[in-house]
Order: structure tokens, then sequence, then C-alpha cells
């Protein structure tokens, strides 16, 4: 289990371990996301942190940790640390589900999601331009 839980019941066949606090699901995101070096998605998130913290519970965490720009949900879905944006190459995704903190989502991508005309075309755009086949437009 990666996170220090205090045992609550143990047994030969079974070991259960008190839930983490919200502070502690907090740093314990962060950790990941810092452990992994790059943006994790919301399926790899979940799949870490299965059997310890439910869906709605991880949501409402990702939530205060944007609110609060310690987290960085990125254009491709992802979710990063602060200035993992600046070098990240955006994966081009299947589907785009909704941002998970709009205001903060269209703060930061709004602009460049306006020049380009949609987000696959600036998920296309930020890939070019981190990868060097095509030059920054300038600001």
């Amino acid at each position: 289990m990666p996170v220090d839980s205090s045992v609550v019941y143990e047994d030969e066949d079974i070991v259960v371990f008190r839930a983490p606090s919200d502070e502690e699901l907090e740093k314990l995101v962060k950790d990941l996301i810092a452990k992994k070096g790059r943006p994790l998605s919301w399926k790899e998130l979940r799949k870490e942190l299965s059997g310890i913290v439910g869906e709605d519970r991880l949501r409402k965490v990702l939530v205060r940790l944007i609110e609060r720009d310690e987290i960085v949900e990125m254009l491709d879905g992802t979710f990063g640390l602060r200035g993992m944006e600046e070098k990240y190459v955006p994966v081009k995704a299947k589907k785009r589900v909704r941002p998970l903190v709009p205001s903060k989502f269209r703060k930061r991508w709004g602009p460049l999601i306006e020049s380009a005309g949609s987000i696959a075309a600036a998920i296309q755009y930020l890939i070019d331009v981190r990868l060097g086949k095509r030059r920054p437009k300038p600001r």
C-alpha cells in the first residue's frame, strides 16, 4: 500500500488499513505525479489509487488541488504538477472529457484553443512546437 496508514485489523489472511485523510490523499496524488515525472491521466491515477480511494473522492481532491494551483489539468486531460505544462508534449486522445475545473482550464489554455480553433488543433500545435516541427506563435 503506497500510503502510510495505520493498521485497523490484521490476521493471517487479511490486513485492513485506515483510509488516508484528504490531506494525505492530496500529498499522495502529488507524490505519484512527481514519482512518474510526467502528467498522469485519470485512468492512471484511478488505477494507482484503486482500493485506497473511490472515484468521487479522487475527483474532489483533484478539483481542490487544481483550484489551489498545485496541479494543472493539461490540454489533453492529464494532471501534472505546476511547471510541467511548460515542457509536456500532450498526447492525442480519442475523446477529450470535460475539464474538472472549467474556469481554471479556460484561464490557462483558452487563448491557445481560440487561436488554434479547437482543443484537438491546440494539442497538435503543442505537439509540433514541443517536438520542434513548428515555431511558436508570437504572443
